[in-house]
């Protein structure tokens, strides 16, 4: 049997590299830990309690809440935990976590909408009929609030408050909607909803039976695709710094070590040396070029004006003789312009888009000097370009 969740899928999504890393090779990182997924952890414990003891008729005050959540935040955490923001110390996000959770406790006190049937819900959601394929359930908190209708209640720490498009699209909730609606037959609709802490907003989205069907048959089928890959590419991405296997990248991993040399033998590191001799030379190159295209340029403009001027179409030097044609340039619209933006449209209703590799000029002005195309199709792209006088110049040895 093959056992999935949200998150694993999140991770091949994310990072292929980074899902092999952790899936398949099952390598053990020793930071365990970043203090955003660790601010997390705490704040989800802290209000599992709260509940949880509401369930054995206990009301918890916010002062014992928060002096829960800063002794667990005092006992698990560790110096290996990974703070990727510099500018922030662990008091700082564990002062966020306090926010968190008074601004929770103070806008949905005393807890009594709805009935609590699951904290921390652990179970599996078989997605075929076979049970080959499974997919791991947790939910933070499920709701049954009478007449048929359940909620997926789900605590978020993020620090960034993503459109509603998000969460009518969202995965992970959907899929947990599903195992309830499997689970629960009195269900009768499903509302999913998001507690963004940082901003004290609740989020929400609703699921019918049907998009939850169709949501289980895409998630086999993205499974069966991780299942049948055979590369795992590293993914290069503004996540990169809070990923637990960066040191481990292929694409980060001389960096890693190039910071814990002394700077006496960082500056010694031969990959260093050859990059640092690369990039000079490198630039020394582009610069030369440049000078000597504007050269060029210059001596191309001098070479036609001179053939116009004595009416001639080839020039003759020392040993080799340069030959000037002329010839007529189809000339497109220019890039970010309203009429260029036109074109692509016309070649999208004419179903050519595609056969000019998403407008590439030089395929597009091919096709209409060779005509490879009908001629109503051609008259509709004719309006769009313009005629001008190219040349070209062709070194060849004298005789």
């Amino acid at each position: 049997m093959t056992t999935f969740s949200h998150s694993k899928i999140q991770t091949f999504e994310t990072c292929p590299l980074q899902y092999k890393y952790a899936y398949i090779d099952n390598i053990k990182v020793v930071a365990e830990d970043t203090v955003e997924t660790f601010l997390g952890s705490r704040v989800h414990e802290a209000l599992e309690k709260l509940y949880r003891d509401k369930l054995f008729e206990k009301h918890m005050d916010l002062e014992d809440l928060l002096a829960f959540y800063n002794k667990q935040w005092e006992d698990l955490w560790k110096e290996t935990i990974i703070i990727v923001r510099q500018d922030y110390t662990q008091d700082n996000y564990r002062k966020m976590g306090e926010r968190y959770l008074k601004d929770y406790y103070n806008r949905y006190e005393p807890f009594d909408h709805g009935k609590v049937i699951g904290l921390e819900t652990k179970d599996i959601l078989p997605l075929s009929e076979d049970g080959k394929y499974l997919f791991h359930i947790r939910i933070d908190r499920l709701m049954d609030m009478g007449q048929g209708l359940y909620e997926v209640h789900d605590y978020k720490t993020n620090t960034s408050l993503p459109a509603q498009e998000a969460f009518d699209q969202d995965r992970q909730l959907a899929m947990y909607a599903l195992w309830v609606s499997e689970r629960f037959k009195d269900c009768q609709k499903l509302r999913l909803v998001w507690h963004f802490l940082a901003f004290d907003k609740e989020m929400e989205s609703f699921r019918t039976k049907e998009q939850l069907e169709d949501l289980r048959k895409e998630v086999l089928e993205k499974i069966k695709e991780i299942e049948a890959t055979g590369k795992f590419p590293p993914h290069v991405s503004n996540l990169c710094d809070w990923c637990l296997y960066k040191s481990l990248c292929t694409m980060w991993k001389h960096e890693a070590v190039l910071e814990e040399k002394p700077e006496n033998e960082y500056l010694n590191d031969p990959g260093l040396k050859i990059v640092d001799q690369y990039v000079k030379i490198k630039d020394e190159f582009d610069r030369h070029k440049k000078e000597a295209e504007e050269k060029l340029q210059k001596l191309k403009d001098a070479l036609i004006a001179f053939c116009q001027r004595e009416g001639i179409s080839v020039v003759f030097g020392s040993d080799k003789k340069i030959t000037v044609s002329e010839f007529e340039m189809i000339k497109f619209p220019p890039k970010n312009t309203e009429e260029r933006k036109v074109l692509v449209e016309t070649l999208k209703g004419i179903g050519k888009l595609d056969e000019v590799l998403d407008l590439d000029v030089f395929t597009l002005g091919k096709v209409l000097r060779n005509k490879e195309w009908g001629d109503e199709q051609i008259a509709q792209i004719q309006k769009f370009i313009s005629m001008e006088k190219g040349y070209r110049l062709t070194i060849a040895k004298k005789k």
